[in-house]
């Protein structure tokens, strides 16, 4: 993307609201890929104490990945921004 877009976009994002992703997905089951413990809801599978954490860990992860692909290799040229969007 940044490679066929650079040039008509100025401000990039890698994630909206990852925190809602995490806690409806992963803790509460009421988003994709609803995962959650039968504490938390009526879930057949999961591990709200666990899986939160690790989903957030891997957005984390490729969030910076993608940022420092960015930065390395196109902002220069580009002149453009790169966040996460909390």
């Amino acid at each position: 993307c940044f490679r066929y877009f650079g040039n008509r976009v100025n401000l990039w994002t890698t994630f909206n609201e990852p925190n809602v992703q995490v806690i409806l997905g992963y803790r509460k089951g009421t988003y994709p890929p609803s995962r959650c413990s039968k504490t938390f809801g009526n879930c057949t599978r999961g591990g709200s104490d666990i899986e939160p954490l690790v989903a957030a860990h891997n957005i984390i992860r490729s969030h910076l990945a993608a940022v420092n692909l960015y930065r390395t290799k196109f902002q220069e040229q580009q002149r453009g921004k790169i966040g996460i969007v909390m």
